[in-house]
């Protein structure tokens, strides 16, 4: 540990430098290229031959993101570099919101060794994650996502709430609908709840929240005005595959998500299929709102667990949602008081219950072998596995302004 915390603290190796050599690190795998990054050159050439980005079969995502990709057209990998690029971005948005932290310690030796965390665990879990590196390398979309959600946690940071509701809405949820999830706790945020005694009080600063009824609507607004200004030029198949694809969707296809057997075996059965596919919305809604009132101090652990519950009861479940809430671990993993046994145990369960649903798959797909019953127990155990970890991190997490009011 010692030795990591000095090599990040080397002048040699300062935080800029680290961000340079990851950037050219991912530069030299964007000869690899993802199936999603066909999807969007695709989609971009039909905007710029004057059609739609929707009539590329598959493209379901906003249209701003064809039109940022226009240049792929002339230079293939554009899009690829663009990601890559947003991607060390992530890392300038971590150091930026860790200021805080940094500015409130005192202490210079403390300080340095936050510091000195921070960094390594920027480096460990984004910079040198295979991850996130080989999917933004290869052409996957992912880190605009990120770098937006993190620019979305240092404008509320900084109270500027007006600004992080127009990038929550114009941008965040543009881009993805997941960041939704995040309006409750952000909403809690700013009012005086946890200042209030007795539940009359509670209720009362709840009804009077004028600023979190504010940041509410001007997210919902400017999405709302985004996505009225796309209906304009595209028109109903715009919502069609953009919207309505992702509310109705039901994947039948085998995911780490446990719902997609028996959204398979009830398939000829669409009232049962559709009342599957929507009660898989109750868990999810269930945790966001208790997360939102349990941890709505502490903005990022909140949205990392409540992403890393979201994805891991989500009807669908693959590895590049993983992405989603890996990016807001930086930002709190100094802060989990575990034991290094604990916390490599829950690692090492975390890629080998990955691994075995990847075995029950490759034997399914390019050995033959009947596993889908198989790969449904393993999607069990990988959701069980989840579970139990995002318990152990609640458990052990450590809320900076805990500390300092103890």
């Amino acid at each position: 540990m010692q030795c990591v915390q000095g090599f990040v603290k080397n002048e040699t190796f300062s935080r800029n430098r680290i961000l340079l050599v990851a950037f050219v690190a991912r530069i030299t795998l964007v000869n690899f290229t993802d199936i999603d990054y066909h999807v969007f050159s695709d989609a971009a050439k039909h905007v710029s031959n004057g059609g739609s980005p929707f009539d590329r079969a598959t493209y379901r995502y906003t249209p701003a993101l064809a039109w940022i990709l226009l240049p792929v057209v002339i230079f293939p990998d554009f899009g690829k570099i663009l990601f890559c690029v947003f991607d060390i971005l992530v890392a300038f948005l971590y150091f930026k919101i860790m200021e805080k932290d940094l500015n409130e310690t005192k202490d210079e030796e403390a300080r340095d060794e936050m510091e000195g965390d921070q960094t390594m665990n920027v480096v460990m879990y984004w910079l040198a994650n295979p991850l996130t590196a080989v999917i933004s390398a290869r052409g996957n979309a992912e880190s605009i996502v990120s770098a937006v959600v993190l620019l979305n946690i240092l404008l509320l940071q900084k109270g500027h709430w007006m600004s992080a509701a127009l990038v929550h809405g114009a941008l965040a949820i543009q881009l993805k609908i997941y960041p939704l999830i995040y309006l409750p706790c952000v909403f809690l945020s700013l009012s005086s709840f946890g200042a209030q005694k007795g539940f009359v009080a509670k209720l009362k600063s709840l009804l009077t929240n004028w600023r979190g009824f504010a940041y509410v609507l001007v997210t919902l607004i400017s999405y709302g005005l985004v996505v009225l200004f796309f209906y304009l030029i595209y028109g109903q198949l715009f919502l069609d595959e953009y919207l309505i694809y992702h509310i109705k969707r039901r994947d039948l296809a085998h995911n780490f998500s446990p719902y997609f057997y028996p959204l398979y075996i009830y398939e000829a059965e669409p009232v049962i299929s559709q009342i599957i596919g929507l009660g898989a919305f109750i868990p999810q809604l269930m945790l966001t709102v208790v997360f939102a009132f349990k941890h709505y101090h502490d903005l990022p652990f909140c949205w990392f667990i409540t992403t890393f519950a979201f994805v891991t009861y989500n009807k669908v479940c693959t590895s590049q949602y993983f992405v989603w809430y890996i990016v807001l671990l930086p930002l709190l993993a100094h802060k989990i008081m575990m034991s290094r046994k604990r916390a490599l145990t829950l690692i090492g369960a975390w890629f080998g219950t990955q691994g075995i649903w990847l075995l029950t798959a490759y034997l399914f797909e390019f050995e033959g072998h009947d596993t889908f019953f198989l790969m449904f127990l393993a999607s069990c155990l990988f959701l069980i596995t989840n579970s139990i970890i995002l318990k152990q991190i609640m458990n052990h997490y450590v809320w900076i302004g805990k500390q300092k009011t103890e």
